[in-house]
């Protein structure tokens, strides 16, 4: 499965729904897929995805989806850990795992030696999780994940493939933007 049509995917059935994306090709590629006021782009903050949007989960009853990367959540296991206390209803953590730092030069990360992000969310006290190897099941979990309560935990396993070009973000608007975007609701 290609990172870059589930996100299409994603951003279909998200409606209006805010969207954190992980820093780098993550960010690129939602960009690309569909601007929208209500894309948290999170340039330079690698590890820090889903607490974001744990933080936003917590502060509003909608629906908050996360697009982080096995790398950057490997980096602050932690946050599994707080979503796992805290039990956000509205939360959708989506994880793409390439089996790889992309960031940093391609070193296999920890799931490509075993490490199993699913089993870590559900020890952590996440009960609905999911492993998804195609585009189909993705669709399928994601669209459950939006109708139920969570907070949902889904590793989507991809196949890295070149990058797209970089978006032109500036974190300062990214943040005015989507700040804006909930005085509008």
């Amino acid at each position: 499965m290609l990172r870059f049509e589930a996100t299409q995917m994603i951003l279909r059935h998200a409606g209006d729904r805010p969207i954190v994306a992980n820093l780098g090709p993550t960010t690129d590629e939602l960009w690309h897929a569909g601007h929208r006021d209500r894309n948290f782009y999170t340039y330079g903050n690698m590890g820090l995805c889903s607490s974001l949007a744990l933080g936003m989960a917590l502060s509003t009853p909608e629906k908050v989806v996360s697009l982080d990367g096995d790398g950057s959540l490997l980096m602050n296991l932690g946050a599994i850990a707080s979503i796992g206390r805290e039990q956000p209803k509205n939360l959708v953590v989506i994880v793409w795992d390439n089996q790889q730092w992309g960031q940093t030069g391609h070193q296999p990360s920890h799931t490509a030696c075993g490490t199993d992000l699913e089993q870590v969310a559900r020890s952590c006290s996440i009960s609905h999780t999911a492993t998804v190897r195609d585009l189909e099941t993705l669709e399928q979990v994601f669209c459950q994940a939006l109708e139920e309560d969570g907070p949902w935990f889904i590793v989507a396993k991809i196949e890295e493939a070149g990058y797209m070009p970089v978006s032109p973000i500036e974190p300062e608007m990214t943040l005015y933007r989507f700040r804006n975007s909930f005085l509008k609701k």
